[in-house]
């Protein structure tokens, strides 16, 4: 099942908690705030067992600093909501992976984070931590 809104578009794996985003050139605080709100409605049903999220960063801009504050949210909410980790795909996309370890700093929530080369890295090392 696959929503988009703006720069964003979000989607599901099949048969398991994970949930993948990504966005293509520039995206704005409203377009984060639709996000953060897709993602806790769709994992709502997770909470208590944990689950994942893919973020693509691939064709991602760097985000401005009003932007910035709303990813930090984005990253609390999901931790309230049981995000257990957060996976970025393409790390050679330096600028917008440096930010993203960013506001998970500035969040200070216990989410495990890793960077991957491919979306296949990213869930091999989801499926060591979601079971």
């Amino acid at each position: 099942m696959k929503f988009t809104h703006g720069a964003q578009t979000v989607d599901t794996y099949p048969g398991k908690r994970v949930i993948k985003s990504g966005a293509v050139g520039a995206t704005n605080a409203e377009e984060v705030k639709w996000l953060t709100e897709k993602l806790v409605s769709l994992s709502a049903s997770w909470k208590t067992q944990g689950w994942a999220y893919i973020v693509d960063i691939s064709k991602m801009s760097p985000v401005t600093p009003d932007v910035s504050e709303v990813l930090v949210d984005l990253h609390k909410q999901l931790s309230a909501a049981g995000c257990k980790a957060m996976a970025f795909v393409n790390f050679a996309a330096f600028i917008t992976g440096a930010q993203a370890k960013e506001h998970q700093k500035k969040s200070n929530t216990a989410i495990q984070e890793g960077t991957f080369k491919t979306e296949e890295d990213a869930m091999k090392w989801i499926d060591t931590i979601i079971k």
